[in-house]
């Protein structure tokens, strides 16, 4: 099941920068939706597989050397959003 995912078209061109390429047919297809959603200044619908897929990108691009974690005020907020979205699922 499908629920929304509050991102802006700003967060989602940082977000689809987290992760040009896709490695795997789930990938591809979020990266699609993401791209789609993008286009359309918003209106994105993810299932829980992909908002747990995002979260990962998320963790890998702001882990930093050492395990620290070097996070701008924007990557925290889509990070936030997409915790609560998870929460929200749980």
């Amino acid at each position: 099941m499908a629920v929304p995912v509050p991102l802006t078209s700003r967060e989602l061109a940082l977000v689809i920068g987290w992760h040009p390429e896709a490695f795997w047919p789930d990938e591809e297809r979020l990266l699609r939706r993401l791209r789609q959603a993008q286009q359309q200044g918003g209106g994105l619908m993810l299932t829980r597989l992909q908002v747990q897929i995002l979260f990962g990108w998320g963790e890998e691009r702001v882990g930093g050397h050492y395990g620290r974690a070097a996070v701008t005020p924007e990557e925290r907020a889509i990070l936030e959003k997409l915790r609560a979205v998870l929460e929200q699922q749980d």
